[in-house]
């Protein structure tokens, strides 16, 4: 009697599940997207960045929402009373699609990874990035205290990641 060691040929080896398992991973990715993109081809909100995919909001929507967080969390400061503010974005949104690169002797290669044939080919797409903001300005009751001011400046810096040299807070009328 021999002992088995599980390796009989018919096992695809550790790196080859690694390999069924990204492989599977990226079709069902692929297969979520579709099948998303269909759904939400009727809804006002949405509009295609010419790449195929859908964009949920508009440059001005998201600007607008980022604005009403700002208010939103500057109100809940002591002393500050009513907020309205103004958010500078830097860029636009960007979309991140699934890439090969492969390392030779001749350098480094990157490729797109592409499902389907035909007419039915397809990027990967894996993810959007919101634009950067790269500035926040607030005018609101109690913007003239410098407390106020260094408190406000300090929580929209940690709320947002922008540094405290790109916010002003100042007073209302």
């Amino acid at each position: 009697m021999g002992e088995k060691n599980g390796n009989d040929g018919k096992s695809f080896g550790k790196g080859g599940k690694i390999f069924i398992a990204l492989i599977g991973g990226l079709i069902g990715i692929f297969l979520l997207i579709s099948g998303g993109r269909k759904e939400n081809q009727d809804t006002d909100k949405s509009t295609d960045d010419g790449g195929g995919f859908e964009q949920r909001l508009t440059m001005e929507e998201y600007r607008t929402a980022i604005e009403a967080r700002v208010c939103a969390i500057s109100a809940q400061v002591a002393g500050v009373g009513d907020a309205v503010a103004i958010v500078s974005l830097e860029g636009g949104f960007e979309y991140v699609y699934a890439t090969d690169v492969k390392v030779s002797s001749a350098g480094e290669s990157m490729q797109y990874i592409v499902i389907g044939s035909g007419s039915d080919e397809a990027l990967v797409y894996l993810t959007e990035k919101v634009p950067k903001i790269c500035g926040i300005g607030v005018v609101c009751d109690g913007g003239e205290d410098a407390k106020i001011k260094k408190e406000l400046t300090y929580l929209l810096s940690a709320a947002f990641e922008v540094p405290t040299n790109k916010i002003y807070v100042t007073r209302k009328k």
